[in-house]
């Protein structure tokens, strides 16, 4: 493909080797350059200098323009939101070849579509996709075998590393029609999550009642006869104590905003009061 610079005279090749460095860079980077102020605009910035280095022919002045357009808030899902990066490579190199592409339209598009795919991807990667492959390596781990972590961490590694290399390359051959697509229209992602987040919830509620273990040792006796509460638990609902137990801790770390580290500080000191008390 040969794109010009912005001499107007010299032509440069932007290559696909070119767009796969910026899907790599973005890869690595999305939460590595994260910031709070604004979060991974930094890692946006030096994602795109492949492409820059290319269209801005060795100019400094137009190199240090370019970054500082993309140094704005920006935050999303990191894999669904390749596409939108490799957009961003295709209008910087339009705007290099002469067309009148504002630093407002950039934005104007990447605060468009971040929202939209953050809610897809975290419904589809972190939470739907993660889990479902957590699943199945848990499973296998619990059982003894090796292969279950490393399913995950190469499943998991081939799903994002993948997703990202497509992504960037069809945002870069769709530019500012990315917006018109129907992958990324509202209508197409509300369906996707609705559909993703029942799902997710299935495989929670399917891992919860798999690997989620609770049954108390309380029983008392009246004349010969002893009853133990988990007997009468187990006929009124067989799970009863996880399920309570996940609830519980559902409502801490969502409503509550309690932190992990937290919850599971609280998880251990219960569980190792309740068994020297001969609850659990």
């Amino acid at each position: 493909m040969q794109m010009s610079t912005n001499s107007k005279t010299d032509k440069v090749e932007v290559t696909k080797k070119d767009i796969y460095k910026v899907g790599l860079r973005w890869l690595m980077s999305n939460t590595s350059a994260w910031n709070w102020e604004r979060m991974q605009n930094v890692a946006f910035a030096w994602s795109m200098v492949p492409v820059l280095k290319k269209v801005t022919n060795g100019s400094k002045e137009e190199m240090g323009e370019a970054l500082t357009r993309h140094m704005n808030f920006f935050n999303t899902e990191p894999t669904i939101g390749a596409p939108l990066v490799g957009s961003v490579a295709a209008m910087e190199v339009s705007k290099a070849n002469g067309e009148d592409i504002p630093d407002d339209v950039f934005n104007a598009i990447k605060s468009g579509l971040m929202g939209p795919m953050a809610a897809l991807g975290d419904s589809l990667f972190a939470s739907t996709g993660n889990a479902l492959l957590l699943s199945f390596g848990m499973g296998l781990a619990l059982d003894g075998n090796v292969l279950g972590p490393i399913i995950f961490l190469v499943g998991w590694t081939a799903i994002t590393l993948g997703f990202s290399m497509w992504g960037v390359q069809f945002g870069f051959r769709e530019g500012m029609k990315i917006m018109d697509s129907a992958i990324f229209s509202s209508a197409m992602i509300q369906k996707v999550t609705a559909f993703l987040s029942i799902l997710g919830l299935t495989v929670v509620g399917g891992l919860s009642a798999q690997f989620v273990s609770l049954s108390t040792s309380i029983t008392w006796t009246s004349g010969e006869s002893t009853t133990k509460l988990q007997e009468i638990l187990d006929g009124l609902m067989p799970g009863l104590l996880p399920f309570v137990l996940v609830l519980v801790v559902w409502y801490l770390h969502d409503k509550k905003q309690v932190s992990v580290m937290k919850l599971l500080v609280l998880l251990i000191g219960v569980g190792t009061v309740g068994s020297l008390l001969h609850i659990f």
